[in-house]
C-alpha cells in the first residue's frame, strides 16, 4: 500500500510542476522602446552573436532579462537567462548587459499572470497538504487508538 501512495503523490507532483510555467503569459512587444521593468525574451541576431560574444560567451541564441534602460539605439538588460547553440542554458543574476538594438530580434514581453499564479499556488498548497496526509498515514499506520489491545479470553 505504501507503493500505491508514493505513485499517487509522485503523479500529483508531476501534474503540478507544469503550472509554474503557466503562471506567465508571453506576447510580442508592441512598442519600439519598452518601459523600465519590462521582462523580455529576445533572439540574438547572427551579427549579435558575434558582437555580444565577449559579454555573453560564444553561440548565444536567446536572452531573457528585465529592461533597466532603453532607447531607440540600445537596451540595457538585467539578464536572467541566456540560451546557447546546442541547447545549453545559463542562469544569470541580473547582471547588466547593454545590447545595441540591432543585436536583438523578435522581442517578446513576459508577464506574470496573477490569476494563473493564484490558481497554481492553491493547487500546490492542496498537493502539499494531501502529500502530508498520505505520508503521515504511511508512517503512523492509521491505528487511531493509543490504548493497548484487549487480551483474548
Amino acid at each position: 500500500m505504501d507503493g500505491m501512495h508514493a505513485k499517487r503523490s509522485s503523479r500529483l507532483t508531476v501534474g503540478v510542476l507544469p503550472l509554474f510555467a503557466a503562471c506567465y503569459t508571453q506576447r510580442p512587444l508592441t512598442v519600439p522602446v519598452p518601459a523600465v521593468g519590462t521582462q523580455i525574451v529576445a533572439s540574438v541576431t547572427d551579427s549579435g552573436v558575434v558582437a555580444m560574444s565577449n559579454a555573453l560567451g560564444p553561440g548565444a541564441v536567446e536572452v531573457e532579462g528585465v529592461i533597466a534602460a532603453a532607447d531607440a539605439s540600445a537596451w540595457e538588460l538585467q539578464l536572467v537567462r541566456v540560451d546557447y547553440r546546442g541547447g545549453t542554458s545559463t542562469l544569470w543574476k541580473r547582471e547588466l548587459v547593454t545590447f545595441p538594438r540591432s543585436t536583438l530580434a523578435t522581442p517578446i514581453e513576459k508577464r506574470r499572470d496573477k490569476g494563473k499564479s493564484w490558481l497554481a499556488a492553491g493547487l500546490i498548497t492542496a498537493s502539499a497538504l494531501l502529500a502530508a496526509r498520505v505520508f503521515a498515514g504511511a508512517i503512523g499506520g492509521g491505528g487511531g487508538s493509543d490504548s493497548p489491545p484487549t487480551p483474548p479470553n
